[in-house]
């Protein structure tokens, strides 16, 4: 009798690979082989889901990136103005686990050599820009361009600073910032 195989659950296996061996050694690193070897399974298994690295690629990020907006619509869920935008903020810069934040610098510093990796972080970044500036336009900012610049700027350097100092910022440090950024909005 032939085995069963649970298709959904084989691929999201394989989908967490790509994510896995991005955080931890790169999009470089991602190749069949790798993620084969990491399921532990054969390459034959791994293009029986996809046809291609391109394919696999663009599957896994987007389903990662996808996710993170599912958690960030959670985290807003019956919030607007002002308290809306300190829950999409606080999101982004303290529930992130260190992973995500290895995937998140991956994915950036491999984006320009690789066009399906371009493609899903330009999705992600225009759904993240059109989601604060909303956000911000309902909390009557005076100026949403140079806050939602302002708050990108923010997010972005609490993931790369982790790196930075060998270890991501503690949440209470993070809080303080995010209160000291705070300050500035005009909302």
């Amino acid at each position: 009798m032939p085995r069963q195989v649970d298709h959904a659950a084989r691929l999201a296996a394989v989908e967490d690979a790509v994510v896995a061996i991005a955080a931890d050694a790169g999009f470089d690193a991602v190749t069949i082989r790798a993620v084969a070897k990491h399921v532990g399974a054969s390459t034959s298994v791994v293009t029986h889901y996809v046809g291609s690295r391109e394919e696999l690629l663009c599957n896994a990020v987007r389903r990662e990136l996808d996710g993170r907006r599912a958690e960030a619509d959670a985290a807003t869920r019956g919030l607007d103005g002002r308290a809306a935008l300190r829950a999409m903020v606080e999101w982004a810069v303290l529930s992130p686990t260190e992973r995500t934040h290895r995937f998140w610098l991956a994915l950036v510093l491999n984006a320009a050599a690789q066009p399906t990796l371009r493609g899903e972080l330009d999705r992600f970044n225009q759904w993240w820009n059109r989601r604060i500036d909303g956000l911000l336009q309902e909390a009557g900012s005076a100026d949403p361009a140079r806050e939602a610049d302002l708050i990108s700027l923010f997010v972005d350097g609490i993931v790369v600073s982790g790196f930075d100092a060998g270890k991501p910022w503690t949440p209470e440090r993070r809080t303080e910032l995010l209160d000291a950024v705070w300050t500035t909005l005009s909302i």
